[in-house]
């Protein structure tokens, strides 16, 4: 015994309702790309061509020019702002750099001289050397010779020159017998060459 599957729904119907099916299937597939279609039209109409349309009247043409002076000149007033500042930076990298002044200077001071005071001066000119000026303390006359004779030896400063070097008495006020020290105050002047 077999089965059989029987269909009592009229076949025109079922063709009808396949017919249906179809045409709002397709329907809403011309729906769909004519909305594509249009948002592409409208987009490229609106946002795309009016920035590349071409100058056609006369008050176009003078807002369109206005707008180019004024952004020239904001890029002209940049370029100015930025070449002053390279004028500023151009002297002061033709020396050392100033880590590697600091690091020698560590280097060659000893247990008895301290600074105060380190002024490097880049020149103004081109032409001008670099100076640096040392300000500070020693305990001895023999302490601050020794720091003398480094520097001199040293091929990164030139010119060494005491400036001045006056004794003063330093009174200490964390001990109770307030002692006084001894201590040669100094100034010390010399050049940096160039790179």
């Amino acid at each position: 015994m077999a089965l059989r599957e029987l269909n009592l729904i009229p076949g025109e119907v079922l063709a009808r309702r396949d017919l249906l099916r179809h045409l709002c299937f397709w329907a809403g597939c011309l729906v769909i790309f004519f909305t594509l279609t249009l948002g592409f039209y409208f987009s490229r109409t609106h946002f795309f061509l009016p920035r590349k349309r071409a100058v056609t009247t006369l008050t176009d043409m003078r807002t369109y020019l206005g707008t180019k002076f004024e952004e020239i000149r904001r890029i002209q007033e940049e370029l100015d702002r930025l070449s002053q500042h390279q004028a500023v930076l151009e002297p002061v990298t033709n020396y050392e750099p100033y880590f590697q002044i600091c690091a020698k200077l560590a280097d060659t001071m000893n247990e008895s001289i301290w600074l105060t005071q380190l002024v490097i001066d880049g020149g103004k000119e081109e032409a001008v050397e670099a100076s640096l000026i040392l300000t500070g303390f020693s305990y001895s006359n023999d302490k601050l010779g020794n720091f003398l004779d480094q520097l001199s030896s040293a091929t990164l400063f030139e010119s060494v020159i005491l400036k001045h070097a006056t004794e003063s008495e330093l009174r200490q006020s964390n001990q109770g017998d307030r002692r006084a020290i001894k201590l040669i105050q100094f100034q010390i002047e010399c050049n940096i060459p160039k790179v």
